[in-house]
């Protein structure tokens, strides 16, 4: 993909080429003037060496256009991702757009469709499962917190279940200081060596910007470490318009320009060419109900400006969609989520992270999972977009058949209408009132939770021997590194076993 071209942009504008072009040079007067804070000394540092104006007192940094559009030529517009076998999965920037489950949720929507009640590891382990089963879902990811793991140990609780129970790349992150090297034991324990882990890239790690413009301690180390360890990175801005970002969209686009800008920066400085992906987590903030919902019209409409802005830049992009603010699965639920969804695949946003999210992506439901899996199906018959040649418009056959015809005996129909048509929904309902009444009369919530209790029931992608002791062998010496006992270690590898 090209730099700086408007070649592959998508045909859905919500910016003209002359604001885009605005847009950035926007984004470089914000650099170079405001500049963007870095809680980190070892950020300070590389980034002083490497010729940015740095306030030490306030922890400022102040780039230059040089460098900005340098690092931003030097950052891929795709890289080959690997499953945790090491097989070739898929290039990533393809073009193509890719979902997963949404990620960190606090709390789980229960399968009777109204409590709520926070997330477990048993919660993980099926939404892993249901994750690998559904061919729509193509990556898995640190969906939910799990309220076993314990606060010192991070996110790798979380990588280790889903190691264990799918083979699909993940979408991960950390919540500390120390989780890329942590996080880096696991990956080369079922990859195999150090160098299949460099070389077979298996996951790409969140890091999230403290909107306005600042990167913590942690965000920054974080991005340091990834770069230094080859682990593609995607960035994050999950600015609030009218709290922590502009109330107006166009502002709220920059800002997120420059939050980006600056991450992106710091990575190509520690390693060039580190893998980058511009994603974004956008909310508003409803002065009327005190409420952030990232479902609104109006995230879609900042998603849809700051994705221009990555394909501009010719990187990988990165949202949140096909996901509600709802706190049920109901019409908002099911609006929000094909709004978002269709967005998002017509602007080519590359990794759509929300599938199963409710209330801000607070909670997860696995029954919603299952839906937005079909309707994501859905989607991607759509992209395929139309079989145009002489046998699909079928000129002859409408001659043939002529009017007051029928087509349901011709071999034309036998052969095209499994290519032509999207038959592999399992919840969605295409029957008429007396079949589906003769069928039990059920909802779709009701067949997705069918579906979810006999995913649950079949049995997990096995790692093989050695992948589970090393796995097993990784995880307790990350656990003792976080200060915790081998007893609390192996109590953690049984409950994700037996959950």
């Amino acid at each position: 993909m090209s730099k700086f071209t408007f070649e592959s942009l998508p045909q859905l504008r919500i910016l003209s080429n002359s604001e885009i072009e605005q847009m950035h040079e926007n984004a470089i007067h914000v650099l170079e003037r405001a500049g963007v804070a870095f809680a980190c000394e070892e950020a300070l540092d590389i980034l002083e060496e490497a010729g940015c104006v740095v306030e030490r007192n306030a922890q400022r940094v102040k780039f230059h256009r040089e460098l900005i559009e340098r690092c931003i030529q030097m950052a891929p517009s795709s890289f080959d991702l690997y499953d945790r076998d090491g097989n070739y999965y898929c290039k990533f920037g393809d073009s193509q757009s890719r979902f997963n489950p949404g990620s960190c949720s606090g709390l789980v929507l229960a399968d009777d469709g109204k409590t709520v009640r926070p997330s477990t590891v048993a919660d993980l382990k099926l939404i892993t499962k249901v994750a690998q089963h559904l061919p729509q879902i193509d990556f898995v990811s640190s969906s939910v917190v799990c309220e076993e793991a314990p606060g010192d140990l991070g996110s790798q609780y979380l990588y280790y279940t889903e190691m264990k129970y799918s083979t699909k790349p993940i979408i991960g992150g950390a919540t500390d200081v120390l989780g890329v090297p942590r996080t880096f034991k696991l990956l080369e324990a079922v990859l195999g060596s150090e160098k299949n882990v460099l070389e077979k890239p298996y996951s790409i790690f969140d890091i999230c910007v403290t909107s306005p413009m600042t990167w913590s301690h942690i965000g920054a180390k974080n991005i340091i470490d990834c770069a230094k360890r080859n682990i593609p990175i995607e960035l994050i801005s999950a600015q609030i318009a009218g709290a922590t970002g502009p109330i107006s969209i166009a502002g709220c686009i920059l800002q997120h320009t420059v939050e980006l800008l600056s991450g992106l920066i710091l990575a190509q400085i520690v390693r060039p060419g580190t893998a980058v992906s511009y994603g974004g987590a956008p909310c508003i903030f409803n002065m009327r109900t005190m409420y952030t919902p990232m479902a609104a019209m109006e995230s879609n409409m900042i998603t849809a400006g700051y994705a221009l802005m990555g394909k501009y830049y010719g990187l990988p992009t990165h949202t949140y969609a096909a996901l509600s603010d709802s706190k049920e699965i109901d019409y908002q639920a099911g609006s929000e989520t094909a709004r978002s969804g269709l967005l998002a695949l017509q602007l080519g946003i590359d990794n759509i992270s929300g599938a199963g999210g409710l209330n801000v992506i607070a909670e997860m439901s696995v029954e919603k999972l299952i839906m937005d899996a079909e309707y994501i199906g859905t989607l991607k018959h759509f992209a395929k977009g139309i079989t145009f040649n002489e046998t699909t418009l079928a000129n002859e056959l409408i001659c043939k058949v002529g009017p007051a015809g029928n087509y349901m005996k011709e071999k034309h129909t036998l052969k095209w209408f499994k290519k032509e048509h999207n038959y592999d929904n399992l919840v969605m309902n295409y029957q008429e009132r007396a079949s589906w009444k003769k069928d039990g009369g059920k909802s779709i919530f009701e067949k997705a939770k069918e579906e979810a209790d006999r995913i649950k029931l079949l049995p997990g992608i096995v790692l093989s021997k050695q992948q589970e002791e090393n796995l097993d062998k990784a995880f307790i010496e990350v656990c003792l590194e976080a200060g915790l006992s081998r007893e609390t270690a192996e109590e953690l590898i049984a409950k994700c076993n037996e959950a």
